[in-house]
């Protein structure tokens, strides 16, 4: 099939879902809501197809609890239509332009792609070698297809691409490996061979303990892994005076700046509290804030005993950041619990078919797992640990051609003075 014929296809087939949406009450009724949340309601056509390609790749309907492509796709399925259900949106920088597209090299799964475009190449003028395009792109007959560009960046914005890339790895975290089996076999191996050496250095998976000393067992961990370092945390699972469940601040997630709260680590939250250490055999590592809280309260089976246990309890069914491996471990207690605080009954499988469904729709290794296995996180926080080390350096009084204060050994005009 000739590229053209495939675009022309391409291109009637969002037509065709278009139509669909306007066309179906209930999903069309969410349409309009959509429109307005985006304050373009009763604008022109043109800007609400714009939005249109999002709503359909990422809304989730309520009534459905499905994106309107997967809806469409019950009932009008090609195998174009089917193919375009796999697209995803990352960031790619510009390697070398093709005659019809661009060779890329995606930042979040590390891998290159020849990418097709969908439209004239004149669309694209003064796009080229070194910039970056945040694109949503899917694979067809084994050809990778261009379905929108939402953004460009410069060269010299790299830093800006780079958390650009973190805040999507942080939103939907299978994007670094789901489209790249070397990069997940990568993972599936780091996590069997961390598993193996955090029984070896802890005799079990779980470890209890508080925010305050979380980094510190972590670091240690860490040191025992490289050079193994003797493990002593005796010290360091004490537990707060009395369990309790609250909302903490710092673990909102801030994408403008989560890299420098990881360098800041758990110590630094304001408030102590409980935290459960687990290495979960297939998923990775996991930092559990309130383990032990939600832990007693389904051992004491009652809403009463702990302040906030009834919040506890949705936290950890709700928070988009404990996963149903997490939740397994408390089974079947937290199902009675969680039944008890919904007023439902329901099964577990019902309730993580509710609340979980980013999980059962993709494998997610633990948050801990990706970052550490991801090359644009380790750079920028790279990046920004140099930046916060320069940041305690005098250079008020430094000529230009003086040895550089941060001790790189060039001169200062060829260094810091940039």
């Amino acid at each position: 099939m000739q590229t053209q014929t495939i675009n022309d296809e391409i291109h009637q087939t969002l037509e065709n879902i278009y139509d669909f949406i306007k066309n179906n009450e209930k999903i069309n009724e969410d349409f309009i809501e959509y429109t307005k949340t985006l304050g373009i309601y009763g604008a022109s056509e043109n800007k609400i197809r714009e939005y249109a390609l999002t709503y359909i790749f990422e809304r989730a309907v309520p009534d459905f609890e499905q994106n309107p492509i997967m809806i469409y796709n019950e009932q009008n399925k090609t195998e174009l239509s089917k193919a375009m259900e796999n697209a995803f949106t990352s960031i790619f920088e510009v390697k070398r332009v093709l005659k019809n597209g661009f060779e890329v090299y995606n930042l979040i799964n590390e891998k290159n792609y020849d990418l097709n475009i969908t439209t004239k190449m004149t669309d694209y003028r003064g796009l080229g070698t070194g910039q970056f395009i945040v694109a949503r792109i899917f694979e067809f007959k084994g050809e990778n297809y261009i379905i929108e560009i939402t953004s460009y960046l410069k060269s010299s914005q790299k830093e800006d691409a780079m958390r650009y890339a973190m805040t999507k790895i942080i939103q939907e975290p299978y994007l670094v490996y789901e489209d790249n089996k070397l990069k997940e076999k990568e993972i599936q191996e780091n996590i069997e061979s961390m598993y193996n050496k955090f029984i070896e250095a802890f005799g079990k998976d779980e470890i209890m303990t508080s925010s305050k000393f979380a980094d510190e067992i972590i670091g240690q961990f860490n040191d025992y892994c490289e050079n193994k370092t003797p493990i002593d945390i005796k010290d360091k699972t004490t537990l707060p005076e009395s369990l309790e469940y609250f909302e903490v601040s710092e673990l909102n997630n801030d994408y403008d700046n989560f890299v420098e709260k990881s360098l800041d680590g758990f110590s630094s939250h304001k408030k102590n509290y409980d935290t459960g250490i687990i290495y979960d055999k297939n998923y990775g590592l996991y930092v559990i804030p309130f383990y032990k809280t939600i832990s007693t309260i389904l051992e004491e089976n009652s809403l009463e005993n702990i302040k906030g246990a009834k919040e506890c309890i949705e936290h950890f069914l709700k928070s988009p950041t404990i996963p149903p491996n997490i939740l397994e471990r408390l089974n079947p207690k937290f199902t009675e619990m969680a039944n008890k605080v919904l007023d439902k009954n329901i099964t577990f499988e019902e309730m993580m078919k509710e609340y979980k469904q980013e999980y059962l729709r993709h494998k997610i290794y633990s948050q801990t797992t990706i970052l550490y296995n991801s090359k644009v996180f380790t750079n920028t926080l790279g990046i920004v640990a140099e930046n916060e080390k320069h940041s305690n350096i005098d250079y008020s009084n430094v000529k230009r051609n003086e040895p550089c204060p941060c001790g790189s050994g060039k001169k200062y005009k060829h260094c810091c003075m940039k």
